[in-house]
């Protein structure tokens, strides 16, 4: 045995000790042990190792003291930190100081142990992830982030903070989790954090969870034996095994059904899927990223998502924000969707007029990045000339972001855009107060839910 495969595992927990250090010698490496940082130094004084793997949570020295202290000893240790206190602040800051992965408990021993050779082959041939290794895809402190970063664009504080956090977890396994509005780009988050971390070259597939009923579903996951249920003429792998060696995307994963949700529990904890209607269990090896446009916190508080799951797969959360949230966003994405839909036109289309800016800014986007994109390719379309101006633009996007100081087109506007603007502003003041906006614009409660159902009218949701 050499030192390419000699590994030193810190651990204050007796068991967990005794058991992945079972798992390492099993698995062909040689494995010193600690039960604190103090024993791990002296072992570090005397001998050199491959990798450091330690908890986080240990007294009195924790592991990141201990890795600090470590790398005196040996400066280029790589090093894997296991927790059971998972949080996105420890996510990055393990993986600002050069750890090669960030593994939650509890995990399974195979996904331990894979994780350890993917930390070693790293570490081997110079991943820039690895300790003294220059980050070239950082910017330098104090430089301004990207406005485009992988297929994101936005430089709002609030997008490179998603960046910043794409970068960080990217070459680790664990378990993400995005959240955010409709239309936000959850998926391109996924697919960012799949273009950059060690499964590049394995495949990266997608599946929404809201688009199939229960029992296709789990055909659709897990996949199925031939014969299985009526219609089942040949086997069928399902999305687990189709995504093994790469990452698997689970959209809308609010809307899995409680019985799947069970079933995709187990998945996660034994690295294994049992196709329906067959007897075997067939390991996989995934990175799993979920994403959502509902709150599980509050699911789980309702009874509609289970709890074990939502901690299995709430390990790194990544939230968007809305695109009301980032206004300063607004001009660069609208440019970068007219240059997209002008080419695909053949169009000569220069920009914006700044009233058709100020109108899209001021607009509160329910529908987020996919309706901004939406209304620019509609824009290209209709545009009769080489700036996009605000007539160009949809009525809703129009209406809402009109003033009411005089300065309409005159040869464009209509009585009844007017009164939806009206009626739109009202509404925003008042928060939606039925009541008090029917008060205010002198009509009845009645005929105000009359109006709000002929202009299609829906409450901005609260951020």
């Amino acid at each position: 045995m050499t030192a390419a495969h000699r590994v030193l595992l810190v651990d204050d927990d007796p068991f967990a000790l005794e058991t992945l250090s079972g798992a390492l010698v099993k698995a062909g490496f040689e494995s010193d042990t600690a039960p604190d940082g103090e024993t791990a130094l002296a072992l570090l004084a005397r001998r050199r190792y491959a990798l450091l793997i330690t908890d986080v949570r240990m007294e009195p020295m924790d592991g990141f003291t201990l890795l600090g202290r470590a790398r005196e000893l040996q400066a280029d240790l790589p090093a894997i930190v296991i927790t059971g206190y998972a949080s996105v602040d420890g996510a990055v800051r393990a993986l600002r100081e050069g750890v090669l992965d960030y593994l939650a408990k509890p995990f399974h021993v195979d996904e331990f142990l894979a994780a350890v050779r993917r930390a070693l082959d790293r570490a081997a041939a110079g991943d820039p992830g690895a300790p003294g290794a220059e980050d070239r895809s950082r910017p330098a402190p104090g430089a301004p982030g990207p406005e485009e970063f992988e297929e994101l664009i936005g430089r709002n504080p609030k997008m490179q903070r998603v960046y910043q956090l794409i970068r960080t977890v990217a070459p680790a396994s664990s378990t993400v989790l995005v959240t955010g509005e409709s239309g936000t780009g959850k998926e391109r988050v996924a697919a960012a954090i799949h273009r950059r971390s060690g499964r590049a070259d394995g495949p990266f597939v997608r599946v929404n969870c809201s688009a199939f009923a229960e029992g296709v579903l789990e055909s659709e996951l897990f996949g199925h034996e031939q014969g299985a249920f009526t219609g089942a003429v040949r086997a069928r792998a399902g999305v687990f095994r189709k995504a093994h060696g790469g990452t698997l995307f689970l959209d809308e994963i609010g809307d899995l059904p409680l019985n799947t949700q069970v079933k995709l529990l187990r998945v996660i904890q034994e690295r294994e899927v049992q196709p329906v209607g067959g007897d075997t269990a067939i390991p996989v090896d995934v990175r799993l990223i979920a994403a959502t446009n509902r709150d599980l916190g509050e699911e789980v508080r309702r009874g509609n998502f289970r709890e074990d799951l939502y901690f299995r797969l709430n390990v790194i959360p990544i939230h968007l924000p809305p695109l009301r949230e980032r206004p300063d966003d607004i001009p660069l994405l609208a440019q970068h969707f007219l240059r997209k839909f002008a080419a695909d036109c053949g169009r000569t289309i220069r920009g914006f007029t700044e009233r058709a800016l100020s109108v899209m800014e001021r607009y509160p986007w329910p529908g987020n990045v996919r309706e901004l994109e939406n209304a620019i390719e509609r824009a290209v379309v209709l545009c009769a000339d080489e700036v996009i101006d605000v007539h160009d633009l949809p009525p809703e996007v129009r209406g809402t972001g009109a003033t009411l100081d005089g300065t309409f087109q005159l040869n464009t506007v209509r009585l009844s855009e007017v009164e939806e603007i009206v009626i739109r502003r009202v509404l925003t003041r008042t928060g939606w107060n039925i009541k008090r906006s029917a008060e205010i614009l002198g009509i009845t409660r009645a005929t105000l839910y009359s109006k709000i159902r002929k202009f299609g009218l829906v409450a901005a949701r609260p951020s």
